[in-house]
């Protein structure tokens, strides 16, 4: 494995710990990417920026080398509003933009030659995790002088995240300058403070002031009314994403109590959703018909909950129905992909023959958008099963080995498709199998 392999390998093991995984939530990841798509475009930046939400509760989130960006659940539960969100987001979409990860990948050669290679898994460590301890351990390991000058450099690309976010939000006229400042006051209040000299970030108190500045220089700007609005909706869409988190994430062990006395239908979501993990489906099915009755709007997220609950009660038969109740009315670019996934997962628990048709077309429609998605393409073939259809099913197969990279599965699965009358299915099974036969001769002739 060659060093800037090993890097990468590194940086993932800290950002995707094995304890932890990715939440799958439509709803969340829709108003995530809402704001970032607008920051993408206040910074006039093109590069697709997708969002991983990791069940986590530190107040945590780290652009990766891919150009992603992970945040944990924490960084929604635990902070106040939708400012300090946008905080966030927008250092992280900063650190993209600049192409910063890529660049301490690129330059572990100038670490390499100063003897730092712990001191370079250190500071990625400390940019995925937003703490010097992990740097500090290498720091000891590598040259003072040089480390100072390495680290100065990764502080500098730092401050140009924080001065992209400042830019962009700026650009959108958007009034959370506010959220800046409180944010990292947190930050600084409860985190160990090291020397500046060592740390990988500019420290929170003199972020503090800086944000602060910004905040004072636009005083009495006058925001416009649509800017206004927007920022009233995105605080309504925060608040009911952190009490969904909260409901998703907290342990088995606190979900009776969760949200008991409901004040609001945010929290009576939440205490579905509490119902719901708890296996008392019938009360949590209680509570989402009086949620869809005050507030049709939600009506497919709240049918997500009820679906989920009666399949769990064996009534396969009603979830596939209420289900397709919702999803026949998508529109052709747009579909809830998990409400989608859970009438597939319906459909296909009880072999229900009269949705089988209508939950291939909801999956190949999220297939359009979610391109790489494993469980859809995996209960697509399931599906095509379902219906006779054997050599769409086996390019099904053939698909998601070829994704795993595991070419001899694909060239079997797509030998079984290139025989479908469907010339599509024909011609993707025909490049599967051109694909594996390249992939052998690379493997058996190496130079």
């Amino acid at each position: 494995m060659n060093i800037s392999k090993f890097l990468i390998f590194i940086f993932f093991c800290f950002s995707l710990r094995s304890e932890n995984y990715l939440l799958i939530d439509d709803e969340t990841e829709t108003f995530l990417n809402e704001i970032v798509e607008k920051i993408k475009s206040a910074l006039k930046f093109k590069q697709e920026i997708n969002i991983y939400v990791l069940d986590d509760q530190s107040i945590n989130a780290a652009a990766l080398e891919d150009g992603n960006i992970l945040i944990n659940s924490g960084a929604i539960v635990r902070i106040d509003n939708h400012e300090e969100l946008i905080a966030i987001l927008a250092h992280e979409i900063g650190h993209v933009e600049g192409g910063h990860i890529i660049s301490y990948i690129s330059n572990s050669g100038d670490f390499l030659k100063a003897g730092l290679v712990t001191t370079l898994i250190g500071a990625i460590a400390s940019i995925c995790a937003k703490d010097s301890s992990p740097l500090i351990a290498g720091t000891i390991s590598g040259q003072a002088m040089s480390t100072n000058m390495a680290l100065t450099k990764i502080q500098q690309k730092e401050n140009i995240a924080d001065t992209k976010a400042v830019e962009a939000v700026k650009t959108l006229k958007w009034p959370v300058l506010n959220g800046f400042v409180s944010l990292h006051k947190k930050m600084s209040e409860h985190s160990t403070e090291y020397g500046g000299y060592i740390s990988t970030h500019p420290q929170s108190k003199d972020r503090v002031l800086k944000f602060e500045e910004h905040a004072r220089k636009l005083k009495g700007q006058k925001t416009p009314k649509h800017v206004l609005d927007l920022m009233k909706e995105y605080e309504k869409k925060f608040k009911r994403i952190k009490h969904k988190l909260t409901a998703l994430t907290s342990p088995i062990q606190l979900l009776s109590d969760l949200y008991k006395n409901p004040k609001n239908s945010d929290e009576e979501y939440a205490r579905a959703i509490a119902l719901y993990r708890t296996n008392k489906n019938e009360e949590a099915i209680k509570l989402i018909d009086k949620l869809t009755d005050k507030c049709g709007e939600d009506q497919a997220y709240y049918t997500e909950i009820k679906a989920m609950c009666l399949i769990n009660m064996g009534e396969c038969d009603k979830a596939a129905d209420v289900s397709w109740d919702i999803l026949k009315n998508d529109k052709k670019n747009k579909v809830h992909r998990d409400l989608g996934l859970i009438y597939a997962l319906a459909t296909i628990s009880k072999n229900i023959k009269k949705h089988v048709a209508s939950a291939i077309k909801v999956l190949k429609k999220i297939l359009i958008i979610h391109k790489n998605d494993v469980s859809a393409k995996s209960m697509l073939g399931n599906l095509y099963a379902i219906s006779g259809d054997l050599e769409k099913a086996s390019l099904c197969a053939a698909e998601i080995a070829l994704n795993n990279g595991d070419f001899s599965t694909a060239k079997f699965h797509a030998k079984k498709a290139i025989n479908c009358n469907d010339p599509i299915t024909k011609r993707k099974a025909n490049d599967i199998i051109l694909l594996a036969d390249e992939q052998k001769k690379d493997s058996e002739n190496p130079f």
